[in-house]
C-alpha cells in the first residue's frame, strides 16, 4: 500500500505577493497552489492508494471563497480519480468557537465520495484499491474542546496541561485497542511532538501548544505516524516506527529559506501475517521548484571611497558575486539585502540603483534593503572602552574629569551606590 503524506498547505498566505495579471490572484497564492498541484501529479504518477493530509489547509480559520474553491478543486481531482483523501483538522482550520463549522467541514457535510474528514479523536477505516487502511486521528486539540468548564476552576496551566494529556491518552487508547493487527494502520496527528525542531511559523500559530510526548502515541501499534503542524521536515524513530513531519509545501518566510519543501511517500509492505510482519518504508520528496528565499549579507566597510569604487558600486559587485553562489542565480527569488558599512559611506548608497540591478537579475521581489552602520568606537577612559565600565565607574571617571574633590567623590559614590543597589547587593 502506497500513501502520499502532505501537510500545512496554508492556502491564503499572501506575504511578498504581487497581483498576477492573468488570474488576478496574489502570486504567493499561486506558489502554494502550484506546489500542491505538483504533489498531486506525483501522487497520481506513483500510483498512491490514499492521501493523508495532516492539517492546516488554510492560512486562517475563515478563508475567502476563492481560496476555498482552489483547495476543493484539488481535493476533488484526487477523489474523482479514485484516490481517497483523509483530511485532518489543524489549528488554522478550527473556528474560534467550538459550535461553529470548521474550514474543511463542507466535504463532510456534502458527503463527498472518497473524502474523509476528522475533527475529533477517532478511528476511520478507508477503503483503497490495495485494501482497507485504518487511520486513528489526533487532530489539533483545544483546551476548551477537551476540558469542561468546571474542570478549569482553581487549576494552574501546568495542571490543565496534565489533565489534557491524560484525556488525550485515554481517548487515543480507546481507539487504538480497536485496531485490527491484520490491517495496515497509521496515526494521523496535528500536534507538537516533544523534541521537534521549530521553523519560523511559530509567529503565525494560533494559541499555545500542548506538547505531546512520544509515549502517548503508542507508536508500536502503527505502521506509520503522520504528523503535521511544524513546517520543518523531520522525523523520529520510536519503537521501530517512524514519526514523520513532511513540513509545509512552500516557504512561508525567511525563517524557512534554508529548508527543503515537499511531501512524503509511504510504502507499507504487507506479506501477510499481521503487524509484526509488515514493513514500512518512507521517503521525503523535495520539490525544487518552490519559491527560493535568499538573504544577501554584504560587508563593504573596507571599501575606500576613492571615486573608483564607491559604496554603491561595491554593493553591486557583491550582489553579482552572491548570485553566482546559487544554481539559478537570484532568478525569481525573494531576497532581502543586509549591508554593513561605515557611517561616512551611508550617504553614498543609492538604493534605487541597487533595486534596478536586482530587477535586471530577475529577482521576484526585494523584501527589504537594510543598513547596519558600524558605529565609531567611543572614548576610552583609563585604558577601557566606555561600554566596559560599570555605572559607578563611569560616574567616578566623570567626577574626576571635572576635578571634583576626592572626599566629595567618595560621598557622591556612596549615595550613588545606595541608589543603584538599595538592598546592599553587590
Amino acid at each position: 500500500m502506497r500513501l502520499l503524506h502532505i501537510s500545512d498547505i496554508h492556502f491564503g498566505i499572501e506575504t511578498y505577493s504581487r497581483v498576477d495579471p492573468q488570474t488576478g490572484y496574489p502570486t504567493r497564492l499561486l506558489d502554494f497552489m502550484y506546489a500542491f498541484d505538483r504533489a498531486i501529479e506525483a501522487a497520481m504518477e506513483m500510483g498512491v492508494d490514499a492521501v493523508l493530509f495532516t492539517g492546516d489547509a488554510y492560512k486562517s480559520r475563515d478563508p475567502n471563497p476563492t481560496v476555498q474553491r482552489e483547495f476543493a478543486k484539488r481535493i476533488q481531482r484526487l477523489a474523482s480519480n479514485g484516490i481517497p483523501v483523509y483530511l485532518l483538522t489543524g489549528n488554522h482550520d478550527l473556528p474560534s468557537m467550538s459550535n461553529r463549522a470548521h474550514a474543511i467541514e463542507i466535504f463532510q457535510t456534502l458527503y463527498v465520495p472518497n473524502v474523509y474528514v476528522a475533527r475529533e479523536i477517532g478511528l476511520t477505516v478507508i477503503q483503497t484499491k490495495s485494501g482497507p487502511l485504518q487511520v486513528v486521528a489526533l487532530p489539533w486539540v483545544t483546551r476548551a474542546g477537551l476540558i469542561a468548564r468546571e474542570e478549569y476552576r482553581g487549576k494552574s496551566m501546568d495542571e490543565l496541561n496534565e489533565l489534557m494529556t491524560v484525556k488525550i491518552t485515554n481517548a487515543l487508547n480507546a481507539f487504538i485497542t480497536k485496531l485490527d493487527p491484520q490491517i495496515p494502520a497509521v496515526l494521523a496527528a496535528h500536534a507538537t511532538i516533544a523534541g521537534s525542531v521549530w521553523s519560523s511559523e511559530r509567529s503565525i500559530m494560533l494559541g499555545q501548544d500542548l506538547v505531546i510526548q512520544k509515549s502517548m502515541l503508542s507508536a508500536a501499534r502503527f505502521d506509520y505516524v503522520a504528523v503535521g503542524h511544524i513546517h520543518k521536515h523531520q522525523h523520529f524513530e520510536v519503537d521501530g516506527v517512524s514519526i514523520v513531519y513532511p513540513g509545509s509545501i512552500e516557504r512561508i518566510d525567511f525563517g524557512e529559506e534554508k529548508e527543503d519543501k515537499g511531501f512524503v511517500i509511504v510504502d507499507i509492505n504487507d506479506p501477510g501475517g499481521g503487524l509484526a510482519s509488515r514493513n514500512t518504508v518512507w521517503s521525503f520528496n523535495a520539490d525544487h521548484r518552490t519559491r527560493p528565499f535568499h538573504t544577501l549579507e554584504l560587508d563593504i566597510k573596507q571599501v575606500e571611497s576613492d571615486g573608483l569604487v564607491n559604496p554603491t558600486t561595491a554593493i553591486i559587485q557583491a550582489l553579482q558575486r552572491e548570485a553566482i553562489r546559487w544554481e539559478n542565480g537570484l532568478n525569481e527569488a525573494i531576497v532581502r539585502v543586509k549591508i554593513k558599512l561605515r557611517p561616512e559611506q551611508e550617504g553614498q548608497v543609492r538604493e534605487d540603483e541597487i533595486r534596478r540591478v536586482l530587477h535586471e537579475m530577475k529577482v521576484y521581489l526585494v523584501a527589504a534593503i537594510s543598513r547596519e552602520v558600524d558605529k565609531p568606537r567611543r572614548t576610552r577612559l583609563a585604558g577601557l572602552e566606555v561600554e566596559e565600565l560599570t555605572p559607578l565607574q563611569l560616574l567616578e571617571k566623570y567626577l574626576q574629569s571635572k576635578q571634583v574633590d576626592s572626599r566629595r567623590i567618595e560621598i557622591l559614590l556612596k549615595h550613588a551606590r545606595d541608589i543603584i543597589n538599595p538592598m546592599g547587593s553587590q
